[in-house]
């Protein structure tokens, strides 16, 4: 995962200062005078000092990380940031300026950015509602306050906006979730660290069935049916095969898959080369416009807040361009803030079903964005959670996700996967800049998932498998 605070980074001030006098450290505390840098282990040094920070709480510990990080904003040049906290703390230092400026100001301030590294971006996303956050951060000029030039790239299916990442072709794309953790993981060949910036939105999905079915709405007798996923590593296909073997059917043997990218999803249907499909809207309301479907459930009725697709960069690339990096990274939060309010979603499917975007009729993206749709069986159904655009990543999920990789034998190893979740999903970093932005962020730690009526503790996802687990 990465730190923002990191205590210990190339310009960090924790490192003892030495001298003539007695020096600061980032903490605020007075050292004696001293021959060496104090290295602690267990929060003792060789030399018997304790390290004062390992008494701090860690909601102190959290406060004293934020002061630095505005001081080091404030003061970039780090032999004059040095000079002042060897006489001073972080907080003291912040506590005088304030009484001059107002910390907002002073934030303001310390965000007049270092220099980008790359100012044009090539962003990819996939012509689906999940993409909003990324268009609107076009819209709402998100992007243009950081100083950031960016071009959306409109890609149709998941396997190519991946191996445009890969091959350097993309800055920062979309992708649906749990790749990011699968290529991390080393999973079908590609193995590249990738971290998830934020989510791009939850629920949005829908599991949708031919007109022919509408007698046939009972998962057990679905057996010989195929069905249309995004990719075969995609939460879609994971949530399809969890809801098929609770009916009692064998995900492996009963029913086939076939990958189709989301612009085809209805014709598909419309020719009878699949029986039904599960995947990001507006596919599942255009097959009700059409009358080449009906939406059998949509997704949140089967895990309510699930994410979707995610944000993604590589870690390589964020080593190579950590300023622009963060630029973005308040760009995005700062677009799925605006139109996670309801009250600011009036002009969305207007915006979302242009030819450059979504290339929809603007009456099947409004019943998406609403939660008041048709559901192809003569209802017209009202949930306004039908999509939501949050964008706090939480390990659970990438929990629960990777394990139902392993208990369908694609993850052909156990992993760590707790570990696994905090390396990808940037929860800290996220809920950072949510309250850099004046929201509190969800609590991170790994919670209970509700799916299909069941809990699932992620702190346990070895005790799930055992119930769960298909024998290889």
């Amino acid at each position: 995962m990465l730190n923002v605070f990191s205590r210990f980074d190339a310009s960090s001030d924790c490192d003892w200062l030495v001298g003539s006098k007695p020096v600061a450290a980032q903490w605020g505390t007075i050292m004696d005078e001293t021959s060496h840098l104090h290295s602690f282990i267990a929060g003792v040094c060789s030399c018997g000092q304790h390290d004062a920070a390992m008494n701090l709480s860690h909601e102190e510990a959290l406060s004293n990380q934020v002061d630095i990080a505005l001081v080091r904003g404030l003061f970039p040049d780090p032999v004059l940031r040095r000079t002042l906290l060897k006489t001073v703390s972080a907080s003291v230092l912040l506590g005088a300026l304030a009484s001059i400026v107002p910390v907002d100001t002073l934030k303001a301030i310390a965000q007049e950015r270092k220099p980008l590294e790359k100012a044009k971006l090539n962003v990819g996303f996939l012509p689906i509602t999940c993409a909003a956050p990324l268009i609107f951060g076009e819209k709402l000029g998100s992007y243009a306050k950081e100083g950031l030039d960016v071009t959306l790239q409109k890609i149709a299916g998941i396997a190519i906006i991946r191996d445009k990442m890969i091959n350097g072709e993309l800055d920062i794309s979309q992708q649906v979730m749990p790749v990011a953790l699968t290529m991390t993981a080393g999973l079908g060949g590609n193995t590249q660290s990738i971290k998830v910036l934020t989510i791009l939105n939850q629920n949005g999905n829908s599991l949708v069935l031919a007109n022919k079915h509408k007698e046939n709405r009972d998962p057990k007798n679905w057996k010989g049916f195929t069905f249309a996923v995004p990719f075969e590593q995609s939460h879609q296909t994971m949530q399809l095969r969890n809801y098929l073997a609770a009916a009692g059917l064998d995900p492996d043997t009963d029913v086939k898959y076939r990958v189709v990218p989301p612009t085809e999803y209805v014709s598909s249907l419309r020719v009878g080369s699949i029986d039904g499909f599960f995947g990001g809207e507006p596919g599942g309301q255009r097959a009700v416009f059409e009358g080449a479907g009906f939406i059998h459930l949509i997704s949140k009725e089967i895990w309510d807040g699930h994410p979707c697709c995610s944000v993604t960069a590589a870690e390589s690339w964020i080593n190579q361009n950590p300023n622009t990096f963060m630029s973005f990274y308040r760009a995005i939060i700062a677009s799925s803030l605006h139109i996670a309010k309801k009250e600011n979603r009036a002009d969305m499917a207007k915006v979302l079903a242009q030819p450059q975007y979504l290339n929809a009729p603007e009456i099947v993206v409004e019943q998406v964005i609403t939660g008041r749709y048709a559901d192809g069986l003569g209802a017209i159904k009202n949930d306004p959670q039908r999509v939501d655009y949050q964008p706090f990543p939480h390990y659970s999920a990438a929990v629960w996700l990777m394990v139902q990789l392993r208990r369908w034998n694609m993850l052909k190893e156990d992993v760590d996967y707790k570990k696994l979740a905090e390396q990808v999903m940037l929860a800290a970093d996220a809920g950072k800049i949510m309250r850099e932005q004046g929201v509190t962020p969800p609590n991170g730690g790994f919670r209970t998932e509700i799916i299909l009526g069941k809990a699932f503790d992620s702190n346990e996802p070895e005790e799930y498998l055992r119930g769960v687990r298909k024998p290889t």
